[in-house]
């Protein structure tokens, strides 16, 4: 479900009204009188056209995960991307990083599913959780589309609906929405921590 663009809001999370992509961006003064392109099916529309994000429930359940049982749906909002002009476009491809370690895994353009691993996980990236099973073996897909002439956009999203509580720095990942991912992000998982990073930040179209 989607509320109304609220042009009093600092940071704002507005979804493509085409593809249902969700973009994060900074409000600037008369931001409502223009038009921006979706970096992901890059459709263009007025702001006015575009919806903000708010909560909705979740179900269905993965049975090689241990899992919590708490639900956190809230609105997102993506501090990290303060600009208007297509948001989260790259010119490479970015790769994560696991906090603690010297694991990365370089993105592939297409799906990149990651999870915990196990026998049966079909996860590109696979992280080892030890003996916990809170992270399911397929936890989060991050698409990678090369748009013509602009670069890489990189989008997160839940591989499923019910799983333990995933977040983008300290707000809750739901499912449904696919988040455009920026430098920098911070990716949080039932035992682990991701960090999203363009290997060559000067690259980076901002």
């Amino acid at each position: 479900m989607v509320d109304k663009f609220n042009p009093m809001d600092d940071i704002i999370q507005i979804k493509c009204p085409f593809c249902g992509s969700v973009l994060s961006i900074k409000n600037r003064p008369g931001i409502e009188s223009k038009s921006a392109a979706c970096p992901v099916c890059s459709h263009k529309y007025p702001f006015s056209q575009f919806k903000k994000v708010t909560p909705r429930p979740s179900a269905d359940d993965d049975p090689d995960t241990d899992y919590s049982g708490v639900e956190e749906h809230t609105s997102y909002a993506h501090a990290s991307s303060s600009h208007t002009a297509d948001p989260g476009v790259n010119y490479v491809l970015g790769r994560l990083s696991l906090a603690g370690s010297d694991v990365s895994f370089r993105l592939k353009p297409g799906r990149n599913v990651v999870g915990r691993r196990a026998a049966k996980s079909e996860a590109d990236f696979q992280i080892d959780t030890a003996d916990s099973r809170a992270m399911s073996r397929e936890h989060i897909v991050i698409e990678v589309k090369n748009v013509p002439g602009k670069g890489f956009v990189h989008t997160l999203s839940l591989f499923k609906e019910k799983v333990n509580p995933t977040f983008i720095g300290k707000e809750p990942l739901v499912y449904g929405d696919r988040i455009v991912l920026a430098h920098g992000d911070r990716i949080i998982l039932p035992d682990a921590e991701l960090k999203f990073e363009i290997p060559d930040e000067e690259a980076t179209e901002i």
